[in-house]
């Protein structure tokens, strides 16, 4: 390998680099000056992408070590891209997942109803969740009336139910996409003999699921941006319970729990704590109409700060996060 490793760090995936996460990785981050010097690499104000040579290069080194990856190119949204690099390398580090499977995902996107915040939540003398009085999800609770055990028991609905659902409704789907879904298989081998079921794009069958969010500012003026992005993420449960995975969201294969949290990322274990101070008070309404669900709150410093490896996912958020909100 002419470049090392440091040069395949640049895929798809992972298009952009700080000095930083380079040193998160496990590489020398002097390294990247280096590679800008010999035109492999762009510098944008301590940003770094590929050059076209630097593709051409990634591309023979790839090769050479017989990967079956391509080169990333600059992404549209480089802070978001920077932002699922760091979650995924920090969550990586810090649980073994001994006898599991990590899966990090990126650009998982979910048709929902397209309901404005008006339409989602009321905050009129109380608050209340309108979302399951809408004529949408009430014609949807109507179409596919079947969930939970029952489910398993009629034939799975087929890969394109949810898209032709959405033309004869006649509107366009909404999208909810997570910043960063983080799929933990634990115990993988047992759930072999399974078949996917037609629609489960991101592969969320027996798998415990953690949609991670870059969450905004936790003061008074964001309550609304909170309480849009926790209503449009029921909506993902409705959609999901109803037309992708009914009979499998909250049991998996084996009827074990299956797990389904929402967790707000902060930089500061003090914008955690804020954010549950903000959200909490509204108690279990938060969350009851699309139960069982979580809500959490996390902080880059909390992970960082982690001293030691926990053995899985559902030890390490419990221990350094925030619980907003959880299903009794």
């Amino acid at each position: 390998m002419e470049y090392g490793r440091l040069l395949l760090l640049f895929d798809q995936e992972n298009p952009c680099w700080t000095e930083y996460l380079a040193r998160l990785a496990g590489e020398d981050p002097d390294s990247l000056q280096s590679l800008r010097e010999r035109g492999l690499l762009e510098d944008r104000e301590g940003v770094f992408f590929l050059t076209d040579r630097g593709k051409e290069a990634f591309l023979k080194e790839a090769e050479e070590c017989f990967l079956p990856v391509l080169p990333g190119t600059v992404p549209e949204d480089p802070d978001k891209s920077l932002f699922q690099t760091r979650l995924r390398l920090l969550l990586d580090r810090k649980h073994l997942q001994r006898w599991g499977l990590k899966e990090y995902v990126r650009g998982a996107r979910f048709p929902i109803p397209d309901l404005e915040a008006d339409s989602l939540f009321s905050r009129n003398g109380g608050f209340e969740w309108k979302w399951p009085c809408s004529p949408a999800v009430e014609r949807m609770r109507r179409d596919w009336p079947v969930t939970g055990l029952a489910a398993r028991k009629v034939m799975p609905p087929p890969a394109d139910a949810v898209s032709q659902w959405f033309e004869g409704l006649g509107e366009p789907p909404g999208i909810f996409e997570a910043d960063l879904l983080y799929l933990s298989r634990y115990d993988f081998q047992a759930y072999t003999s399974f078949a996917p079921l037609p629609g489960d794009t991101w592969g969320l069958l027996n798998a415990d699921r953690f949609f991670c969010m870059k969450a905004p500012v936790p003061k008074k003026e964001n309550f609304t941006c909170f309480l849009r992005t926790i209503g449009r993420f029921q909506l993902v449960l409705e959609v999901l319970r109803r037309m992708i995975l009914p009979g499998y969201v909250d049991l998996d294969s084996h009827d074990q729990d299956g797990i389904t949290w929402l967790v707000f990322l902060f930089e500061t274990d003090d914008g955690a704590e804020r954010c549950r101070d903000l959200l909490s008070p509204i108690g279990l309404d938060l969350i009851r109409p699309a139960t069982p669900m979580d809500v959490w709150a996390l902080s880059f410093e909390a992970l960082e700060a982690f001293p030691e490896k926990a053995e899985t996912i559902h030890d390490l958020i419990p221990v350094i996060g925030k619980a907003v909100m959880r299903t009794p």
